[in-house]
């Protein structure tokens, strides 16, 4: 029986982070990533080459050439796995979904080590497998699945060696810790948990020898990536600190550091109810919004019952659960201001383990009838399947992408420069004469045959409007006066010049 539901939570899981692959439209951060692994595959160097790098903001100063902007594994990852796979948006999504499975597993030895029970550890898994949000980062052609996988991989090695073989333990989990970092800085938070562990565990067996031995694949990490910064170390700076202080909606990375009662109030207003419905692209009906703020409620209830239970709080392996889950939530509050939705895939494991936690407790101590548990959580992983097969089942990428795109290779020429967002390139190709410049040359001069404006390029219009009004006007009178629109259909629309 256990097998069996091995089985079957594992083919679910593969299906539906498929068909959300090749169902949903590319976005402009899918673009942006791939641009250094195809350039590096067929033309031997890592620049980013689809993004304007004539303008003043430090985060695309020589982008063209180096891309330093962002940790450098994901994109080696990425080459290699192209060669394997070929190159494409569904090869860039399903390498996501390989690492979701990493993730899925590394969580079942987490549970399963400070349990015992399998059977706990089981519907865990089960739940990170199944939720809503997971498998949306699963499909995602970003970093973040990589990165968190890695450093829950990393916590599953030391909870898996360290009864063992201490000395072991140290070196392989920092080692999948140093490449969560090289992933993503968010492999910070892979770090935080680590050290927690391992005080937390064994701070009676750490030893200056267990330090050094940690260091040693930061030391090799840091060599590694040193070398690629020595081939332009002023370029590093410029696009590090550009993209370390870059900021949405006159908010920066960092603010929550100097305003963290603030940061709390957004991490919950604009990370969560958002990501659930309540606000910006994902807010829908009213009806679909009362659903996923469902999903949301019940992981609060298992938080809550996780912490309210004296027997789940005293309990050695679970107190560190809830403590890792403070860390991980503290970390991101504090550190990520723009709040963006997609490093949930960092916390939803944590919470899918206390309701898992939760749920057996009262599977075995509640004196209410079992079909009172059974029925909720049959409902709430439902509900997110549900969730899924309805956006597989809209299928954004046939009905609104495809068109745009089969829109302009009908009636761009050659030789036509296209401005747009870079998730135009999976289907225009990347050596097509596409550039992602929201600012529509205005450092640069160039007039593109055609604009493509989506709800990606108008918010950027909208930001510009807060920040520098001489490039929105430039903006504004390029489109009023020397464009007119030629294709207006499902997010897309494309402006041909006069």
């Amino acid at each position: 029986m256990y097998r069996g539901i091995v089985v079957v939570v594992f083919l679910l899981y593969l299906l539906l982070a498929t068909g959300t692959a090749l169902s949903k439209r590319p976005w402009s951060d899918e673009g942006w990533f791939a641009s250094p692994a195809y350039n590096l595959i067929t033309h031997g160097h890592m620049g980013t080459t689809v993004l304007e790098s004539v303008e003043p903001r430090g985060q695309q100063k020589g982008i063209d050439q180096y891309t330093y902007w962002v940790m450098p594994l994901h994109i080696l990852v990425q080459a290699g796995w192209y060669k394997l796979a070929g190159f494409g948006l569904f090869q860039m999504r399903m390498l996501s979904a390989v690492w979701g499975l990493v993730a899925i597993l590394a969580w079942w030895l987490i549970v399963f080590r400070l349990s015992g029970n399998r059977w706990l550890a089981l519907l865990t898994a089960s739940i990170i497998a199944l939720d809503y949000t997971f498998i949306t980062g699963a499909s995602f052609g970003r970093m973040d699945m990589m990165c968190a996988a890695l450093s829950f991989a990393g916590f599953a090695a030391y909870l898996t060696l360290r009864e063992r073989n201490f000395t072991l333990a140290v070196l392989v989990s920092q080692t999948l810790i140093v490449l969560s970092g090289l992933t993503h800085p968010y492999g910070m938070l892979g770090l935080a948990g680590l050290v927690f562990l391992t005080l937390y565990f064994d701070r009676k067996q750490v030893r200056l020898r267990h330090i050094a031995i940690a260091l040693i694949p930061y030391v090799v990490g840091a060599v590694c990536w040193g070398l690629y910064i020595l081939q332009s170390p002023e370029l590093f700076v410029s696009q590090w600190i550009g993209n370390a202080t870059a900021g949405t909606n006159n908010v920066g990375r960092l603010d929550g550091l100097l305003a963290p009662w603030s940061a709390v109030y957004r991490e919950i207003t604009l990370r969560y109810f958002v990501a659930f419905g309540l606000g910006g692209h994902s807010a829908g009906s009213s009806s679909l919004v009362a659903l996923k703020i469902l999903i949301l409620l019940t992981y609060v209830v298992g938080v809550i019952g996780a912490l309210a239970v004296r027997s789940i709080r005293t309990h050695k392996g679970f107190r560190a659960l809830l403590y890792l889950t403070g860390i991980y939530f503290l970390i991101l509050t504090l550190v990520d201001g723009q709040k963006l939705s997609w490093y949930l895939v960092h916390m939803i494991p944590f919470y899918a383990a206390l309701l898992a936690i939760f749920l057996m407790w009262l599977w075995e101590h509640s004196r209410a009838p079992r079909w009172l548990i059974v029925t909720p959580m049959a409902a709430f992983m439902l509900l997110q399947v549900g969730g899924l097969v309805q956006r597989i089942r809209q299928n954004s990428y046939t009905g609104s992408y495809l068109p745009a795109v089969s829109f302009l290779k009908a009636n761009a020429g050659p030789s036509s420069l296209i401005m747009g967002s870079t998730e135009l390139a999976f289907g225009l190709g990347y050596d097509a004469n596409l550039v992602d410049d929201i600012r529509l040359g205005y450092y640069t001069g160039k007039r593109p045959d055609f604009i493509v404006v989506e709800e990606i390029y108008q918010d950027a219009f909208t930001g510009i409007g807060t920040q520098d009004l001489t490039v929105y006007q430039h903006v504004l009178d390029l489109i009023a006066n020397e464009y007119h629109p030629v294709y207006d259909h499902a997010h897309y629309k494309i402006y041909a010049r006069n």
